[in-house]
């Protein structure tokens, strides 16, 4: 489950460390927010991946079209044609009549190929099945984790999925075939974004994407750590610490930073070498303080790869 455990939570226990120096100043209840939002970003940010910060979502392909914009389904909202999104049921829909979407997100959309669903002034039109359940129709964005899209002129007839590479940018291209790569292109300011597909898709192919969803914003000691469950506190609650004693001049500093990458490191999975020593160098960065001797990381890696 999500966090229940707000920012104050984290400050009351912080404090006791720090002698009761207070960590919320002001109006804006500096250094704390901003504190915090850095440690959030730090967690949820790339390169790491997180199973209760997974989304999916999809589309089908048409022939020929490179760009597919994904409606993040929004209340009372004015959308143009061509936007598509897909449902709970693995069911790719498009807008093919413009309008304003209605003040509940329809369920359940028609689940007929071919068949529209009304959403406010808005009709989505069935372009068929993604072939995968339990999809989501909203999520805040953060980054692509993986992409697949489904062969389904295979000439073995065993429409086979094909991973596809995530790309920071795609160029506009003519040849046509089964695509090879993806890219998150554009991003409007309501949260929609634009996939890039290359080489343009000749069929009808189903595309799933697998998105780390972006941190939010934490505004004040009342908002919670979401969407970092409550059992890994202790990664936002050593960061939180670190940065406290770092702003406060406070020696202990190193102490702090360790725990917090420990537990960080020793809690994810799956990084390559190249990736821990970019997440080291840019946390390093942040608070000026080495994080260990080179050959203690070392050893920590090597043990952690036996696990």
């Amino acid at each position: 489950m999500p966090s229940n455990i707000t920012l104050l939570q984290t400050i009351e226990w912080a404090k006791k460390f720090v002698f009761l120096r207070p960590l919320a100043i002001g109006d804006f209840l500096e250094p704390a927010v901003s504190s915090a939002n850095t440690i959030l970003q730090t967690i949820l940010g790339p390169p790491f991946s997180w199973r209760w910060n997974r989304v999916a979502t999809g589309f089908i392909c048409v022939p020929g079209q490179q760009d597919y914009t994904i409606f993040n389904w929004q209340a009372n909202t004015p959308i143009t044609l061509g936007y598509v999104l897909v449902d709970s049921n693995g069911y790719s829909q498009q807008v093919t009549t413009a309008g304003t979407t209605g003040s509940t997100i329809p369920s359940p959309f028609n689940a007929t190929p071919g068949q529209t669903t009304t959403d406010g002034s808005v009709t989505w039109t069935n372009q068929g099945s993604i072939g995968v359940r339990n999809l989501s129709t909203s999520y805040l964005f953060g980054w692509i984790e993986n992409a697949s899209v489904q062969d389904t002129n295979n000439v073995s007839g065993s429409k086979e999925w094909k991973q596809m590479y995530a790309k920071m940018d795609l160029a506009l291209d003519s040849e046509k075939t089964l695509p090879k790569h993806i890219s998150a292109q554009y991003s409007d300011t309501n949260g929609n974004i634009t996939f890039r597909l290359m080489p343009a898709p000749t069929s009808a192919y189903p595309v799933f994407i697998t998105i780390q969803q972006k941190p939010p914003i934490i505004e004040g000691t009342n908002s919670t750590w979401a969407p970092i469950p409550d059992e890994y506190s202790r990664l936002y609650n050593w960061g939180f610490l670190t940065l406290m004693l770092l702003y406060a001049d406070d020696e202990r500093v190193q102490w702090a930073n360790q725990k917090f990458i420990a537990n960080l490191l020793s809690t994810s999975q799956g990084l390559t070498q190249t990736e821990l020593n970019i997440v080291l160098n840019n946390w390093q960065q942040i608070t000026g303080a080495p994080i260990a001797k080179g050959d203690n990381l070392q050893q920590g890696f090597q043990g952690r790869a036996a696990l």
